[in-house]
């Protein structure tokens, strides 16, 4: 009667054994299993090479457009005609710039160079497709010559062409250095005054200690330091009142007088006058 119960402990071992033991994958689940692997590999490689493939022949492709649309600049088209501008010395610039490629063509540093000419005040570069570059330069315009050797344009602004000798009939300026806007605005204030009775301001210069004198038709005229305007206007009077074969005769003028003016004629003789604001 004692052995039943440790047969039926045994056989509670053995259920107990076998409910903890994990169930067998059947074989046909196995194979299913591998062969998803091996097609999700298969396919994971295909699409890889087909990506490299694509990149591959688009890239070549982008190589070929880029050639295509990026031809070398090798034509130069002038929009404007040049006065002053060496035609030799734009042609050296861009010398150093043509065969480059269509989009790899510098327009900045090419304008830069351009502008570094004496003669260019602004530069236009464009790229025209496929190999063509356009090219408008706007010269300066004198109007005035600065010292010996330089000009001064519209704004006041000084350049330095290679010389200034075909410039004799402009006026001549002068000044101490950084005066040429001053010098210009008072050139310009004179000349309005100077200019209604037949006198050409031809010259004006500011010494180092302040002092304006004027060259006037053939005259040499001594303003001084103070009052510039109203003794310019002072003379302007005077020389409308005067005959004309008298005035043709005067060499220099002094208007450095409280009220006065000195003449000094050709025949060297010096004619101090009476008070203008008299006459």
């Amino acid at each position: 009667m004692r052995a039943e119960p440790r047969a039926n402990v045994q056989c509670a071992k053995r259920v107990g054994a076998h409910a903890v033991r994990r169930p067998q994958m059947p074989d046909q689940e196995r194979v299913r299993e591998n062969g998803v692997f091996r097609y999700v590999a298969i396919l994971t490689v295909l699409v890889a090479t087909l990506a490299f493939v694509a990149l591959d022949t688009f890239s070549v492709q982008r190589a070929r457009l880029a050639d295509f649309f990026s031809k070398p600049i090798s034509k130069v088209r002038i929009e404007n005609q040049w006065q002053h501008v060496s035609e030799g010395d734009v042609t050296a610039i861009l010398q150093r710039y043509i065969g480059a490629g269509f989009f790899d063509f510098d327009i900045n540093e090419a304008s830069r160079d351009l502008e570094a000419l004496p003669w260019v005040a602004s530069v236009d570069v464009r790229r025209v497709w496929p190999d063509t570059l356009s090219l408008h330069l706007k010269e300066e315009m004198p109007i005035a010559k600065w010292g010996s050797e330089q000009l001064l344009n519209q704004y006041g602004e000084l350049f330095t062409p290679g010389s200034t000798d075909s410039f004799a009939g402009l006026p001549l300026l002068d000044g101490p250095e950084g005066s040429q806007d001053s010098v210009m605005q008072q050139y310009k204030e004179l000349s309005q005054v100077l200019s209604p009775v037949g006198l050409r301001l031809n010259g004006l210069a500011l010494s180092h200690r302040q002092s304006w004198s004027l060259t006037v038709n053939a005259m040499r005229v001594e303003v001084g330091r103070h009052d510039v305007l109203a003794r310019v206007q002072r003379f302007a009077r005077f020389y409308a009142q005067q005959d004309r074969a008298e005035t043709a005769q005067f060499a220099s003028i002094d208007l450095r007088y409280g009220n006065g003016i000195a003449v000094k004629k050709s025949t060297l003789k010096l004619a101090p006058l009476s008070d203008v604001a008299q006459r």
